[in-house]
């Protein structure tokens, strides 16, 4: 199973402005999401992004099972295929392993991301670097984890300035 992160982020390494502010991304083009979309079985997310989501309309992920990460068991949820969660975060990806699950979409927000980095869980990060800087918002890695080494897999450049790149994380025990 292959946990992947993919993620927009401003240049200066936001996800969202103040008041989780997204209106600074482009929306101009697919950037590649459809087939990565196309290719995920399960989505992860924290309980903000759920939340963030949800003020935007309708759901736009009701044809997949979303798996909404919350240290409150009392959270309601209202959206198809979704589930809340409340234990560890191995027990989780041992459970979507265990059913067979391929490819999972670790949606976001930095905490949960942060989690997932510090227990060794993330196997791919695909970051949409937008050209701009929005000196304050929401940190894509907040900090609290130990290094951790990427390798590149690739890169892909739009027109407009979006650079989108694409790596491997590396075990603590693999060398490039």
């Amino acid at each position: 199973m292959t946990v992947i992160l993919f993620i927009a982020a401003s240049l200066d390494g936001y996800i969202a402005g103040p008041d989780d502010d997204l209106s600074w991304m482009f929306t101009d083009a697919d950037y590649g999401f459809s087939s990565f979309f196309a290719d995920v079985e399960t989505l992860i997310m924290g309980r903000g992004t759920y939340e963030v989501i949800r003020t935007f309309g309708d759901w736009p992920y009701s044809e997949k099972r979303t798996i909404v990460v919350s240290r409150s068991s009392s959270l309601e949820l209202d959206t198809p295929q979704t589930e809340l969660y409340s234990a560890d975060l191995p027990s989780l990806v041992a459970r979507l392993d265990a059913e067979g699950c391929d490819r999972v979409w670790l949606v976001g927000g930095g905490e949960l991301v942060r989690s997932f980095l510090e227990q060794g869980l993330l196997d791919e990060i695909t970051v949409s670097m937008h050209p701009i800087l929005l000196g304050t918002g929401v940190p894509l890695f907040p900090g609290g984890f130990h290094r951790t080494m990427l390798l590149l897999k690739d890169t892909t450049v739009f027109e407009g300035g979006l650079v989108q790149l694409n790596y491997h994380v590396m075990p603590d025990d693999e060398e490039f």
